[in-house]
């Protein structure tokens, strides 16, 4: 097939192909456009350019940041590596100036001092772009694990709870706050030992002095809830003219209210349609209490759930050994007998398949209806997935570097390549095509060129793309690559076309 695009094209330029059969064509490299070139034309969209060249001129630097933050972003989407990979496989994409090893790994620090710029940045361009709807933010944190088990008094890298798992090795917690469409807002690098419930409140007040947001609802997991946070939402506090909503442990609740909460004559059946089109049925009911409300929800699939979990528990209590069990008797509902024996205890579980299906929430806005409160509470699972992202398709751990700023700068380029593929997936998806992580990538990767050789001229190929490939550089303005292309002319098209400055291609 190339060779016949190839002689076509031959003839159609003068060329006899009986004289010169032998030397025609041959094909050299084979290499990705799709990614370079839609990634650039995103950094242009959100000014990054302009960003990066402040980085340059305040510290006096010579080399071209786009580029090597432009190749790593794109190793982000295509196929995450180390930076030294990155620039051993950096000829796999054309359209990215040659960068070097140390230029990268000195960029990477320098932007780690740009952090909250960056995050300006993208806030600005979000509301530029009229993606934002700030009515409702999402705030939850997770950690990215080290592949190392040294801690350095002075780092952020440190032991602390781990959410992947990964007992022993060092950490740092990442809090991220969101819109209600994984629009991000904000993050913020906290220590690996850092309490989740202590970054919750730094995290909204940094919100509120950079951007002078007015009232939103904040939404966060009950891991957020401790006295604290609260008494800032409170009349005088700092965030008082904030509302939450808040996971809420409904074992901890005064009697009166627990038992007001799982008793379901007090509940309300709401019966509705999502915006999927799919029947939902929810059973609810509101208590105020104090200058707060609670809803307490209940559902059959989740009663059935937390009934499975504890005769789990319980199955595994009978073959535990006895040094487990002086450590996870409570757990596993064991208590000690007279003669020091572990056996169930049933009044515990008694107690606890009370609760079964139960679950509570509290807000501080009482002009929500019931239905509001647990669709926003149910919408936290949107920053869930987004932390997934980062971790599945961004790759942004086991992380390797050593030093703070190193670390800084390579979450914040995470975090970069988090936003452009959010905003990519919105424009997809208000265009019915294809928007799953893994359906941009497949379409950005089937973006590819061959670079030919045509007697003593080398040329660039443009291999057949789809019409969904078609319509997703439409989306973004862009032209779709010509066929064929002089090698010395394909920087060109990409800067120009990416820019605006060149608005029709000729073959």
């Amino acid at each position: 097939m190339l060779r016949q695009i190839g002689q076509r094209l031959y003839q159609l330029g003068g060329g006899d192909i009986g004289k010169h059969r032998d030397t025609f064509p041959q094909e050299l490299s084979r290499h990705n456009y799709g990614f370079p070139y839609v990634l650039r034309k995103l950094l242009l969209d959100f000014k990054f350019d302009l960003l990066f060249n402040r980085i340059e001129r305040r510290f006096k630097i010579s080399y071209d940041t786009f580029s090597i933050f432009l190749l790593l972003l794109c190793d982000r989407f295509y196929d995450p590596s180390s930076k030294s990979k990155s620039f051993e496989l950096q000829d796999e994409y054309v359209g990215i100036s040659k960068v070097k090893l140390h230029h990268i790994y000195r960029s990477l620090e320098k932007l780690s001092y740009y952090k909250l710029s960056v995050q300006n940045q993208i806030y600005q361009s979000y509301g530029r772009l009229g993606a934002y709807q700030l009515d409702v933010v999402f705030y939850d944190v997770t950690t990215f694990y080290f592949d190392s088990e040294v801690e350095h008094p002075e780092a952020k890298a440190r032991k602390g709870f781990g959410k992947d798992g990964k007992i022993g090795k060092t950490q740092v917690v990442f809090g991220m706050l969101i819109d209600q469409h994984k629009n991000p807002v904000a993050y913020e690098v906290y220590s690996g030992n850092k309490y989740e419930g202590h970054t919750l409140s730094d995290a909204l007040l940094k919100l509120k002095q950079k951007y002078h947001i007015g009232k939103v609802v904040v939404v966060a997991d009950r891991g957020m809830m401790n006295k604290d946070n609260i008494n800032l939402f409170q009349e005088g506090g700092l965030l008082a003219d904030y509302e939450y909503i808040i996971g809420e442990r409904l074992k901890n609740l005064p009697k009166k209210i627990k038992e007001h909460l799982t008793n379901l004559a007090n509940y309300t059946t709401y019966d509705f349609e999502d915006e999927s089109g799919e029947d939902i049925v929810i059973q609810c009911c509101r208590y105020k209490y104090k200058d707060k409300i609670i809803i307490g929800t209940f559902s059959k699939k989740r009663a059935k759930k937390d009934r499975m979990d504890r005769e789990r528990r319980i199955e595994k209590a009978k073959k535990l050994n006895t040094s487990q069990l002086h450590k996870k008797a409570k757990w596993y509902f064991l208590k000690a007998n007279e003669e020091q024996n572990f056996v169930l205890d049933e009044n515990r579980i008694k107690q606890a398949a009370r609760f079964d299906g139960f679950m509570a929430v509290t807000t501080s806005d009482e002009g929500l209806s019931d239905l509001q409160i647990i669709q926003q509470y149910k919408n936290l699972y949107q920053i869930e997935h987004s932390f997934r992202t980062f971790k599945s398709y961004l790759e942004i751990r086991p992380m390797f570097h050593w030093n703070d700023k190193r670390i800084e700068g390579h979450i914040c380029l995470c975090y970069i390549a988090y936003c452009l593929l959010n905003y990519l997936q919105q424009q997809l998806k208000a265009q019915q095509l294809p928007y799953s992580e893994n359906a941009i990538r497949k379409m950005l990767a089937n973006m590819q060129v061959s670079k030919v050789k045509i007697e003593d001229y080398e040329y660039f190929m443009k291999s057949n793309i789809s019409d969904n490939e078609v319509k997703l550089l439409k989306i973004l303005g862009l032209h779709n690559m010509i066929d064929f292309m002089p090698i010395a002319k394909m920087d060109y098209y990409f800067q120009n076309v990416c820019s605006g400055k060149l608005k029709k291609l000729s073959h």
